[in-house]
């Protein structure tokens, strides 16, 4: 039986690149796509060969095609545009060159409006355990070039991501995107309230953070940093035991009330107090399922991340677009993979699926 020629395999390439480009369009459609271009002011302002919705559709799709030049990327997106019956605008070939001037025209805050949209419509898509939503907090860097311009405005060659996450879903209900020099965690606390457990490794910024979502009425299930002092105040029948967590300065007027639960690798800390309404054991397997700032890469298949943008306003599209590619290509994802001792497997858990 004879191999598969070279002429087939072009074919299966270009149904794959097709129902990719598809797949971002099913995600955000054109219509939703021009609502933000125009709620961004960035609707073009007379015929262009590379109108705002093509380079919106252009920006995604640099991350499905990672590897590929501006113009293989255009080119691939002009085909499946056309299959999926979108217009494109293009009648010509651009140069790469009238590419970077179009990516620049359109500027970030159109990508960025596309992700709070879709982040709007997932947070009522939140896994319930116990009755209540159960978020992860967490971040990390990604790599940019280190031009005058970047560092300038991020001091280092990376740019931080703050992300509350859908504990089980994945989904990103909100992202801070920074420079070291900024607090982005509390920035992304604004959504929560009542009845959300918030979930977290390793938190920066220590009791201000804690004292930020509490306030919020949510409550916290984090990772103690060491060294922390949290001093034994009683003992409860599960072995877990009640504590205050001090801020620094103040040991006193402005602790919270937390319960200490030891797991063989990590101290966690919660506002959690009653074992019976949070036994200990389902709480060391709601932070061991948690979301992971990682997971953003793991389904671009992108590996370590380092973004091309020479300039902050090219950092921020690109990002913002990353963080919408992962929105349109995590449900799909989700659905392939096995659960694997997920938040589904935890007693009390009540999933919330929503299909992609």
């Amino acid at each position: 039986m004879g191999g598969i020629t070279r002429a087939t395999k072009a074919s299966r390439d270009r149904l794959s690149d097709r129902v990719a480009i598809g797949m971002l369009i099913r995600a955000f459609p054109p219509e939703e796509v021009d609502a933000a271009i125009d709620a961004a002011g960035a609707r073009e302002q007379r015929s262009r060969a590379l109108p705002a919705r093509t380079m919106v559709y252009f920006t995604l799709a640099l991350w499905l095609f990672g590897g590929a030049g501006y113009d293989a990327v255009l080119a691939r997106l002009t085909a499946g545009m056309r299959w999926a019956g979108v217009a494109t605008g293009t009648r010509s070939a651009p140069s790469t060159g009238s590419i970077t001037k179009a990516r620049k025209r359109l500027g970030p805050e159109v990508m960025r409006r596309l992700f709070q949209r879709r982040a709007a419509a997932d947070r009522v898509d939140t896994a319930r355990w116990r009755g209540m939503r159960v978020c992860t907090l967490d971040g990390g860097a990604v790599d940019i070039p280190d031009t005058a311009a970047n560092l300038a405005a991020f001091a280092h060659p990376t740019v931080r991501v703050s992300v509350l996450a859908g504990h089980d879903t994945g989904s990103l209900l909100d992202v801070a995107v920074g420079s070291h020099r900024d607090e982005l965690a509390p920035l992304v606390l604004d959504t929560l309230g009542p009845g959300t457990l918030v979930v977290s490794h390793r938190v920066v910024g220590g009791h201000r953070l804690w004292r930020a979502a509490a306030d919020r009425g949510a409550d916290l299930l984090w990772r103690a940093r060491v060294p922390v002092a949290l001093p034994r105040l009683h003992t409860l029948p599960d072995g877990t035991y009640l504590s205050r967590l001090l801020p620094d300065g103040d040991p006193v007027g402005g602790s919270l009330a937390v319960r200490v639960v030891q797991v063989p690798d990590a101290v966690l800390v919660t506002t959690l107090l009653d074992p019976d309404q949070a036994p200990a054991t389902e709480l060391a397997a709601l932070h061991r399922t948690r979301w992971r700032f990682e997971a953003l890469f793991e389904s671009l298949e992108a590996g370590p991340v380092a973004l091309r943008s020479q300039d902050p306003h090219g950092v921020a599209q690109e990002l913002w677009a990353m963080l919408c590619v992962y929105q349109a290509v995590h449900p799909w994802r989700r659905k392939e993979a096995p659960v694997r001792g997920g938040i589904g497997a935890v007693a009390g858990i009540s999933p919330r699926r929503g299909s992609p």
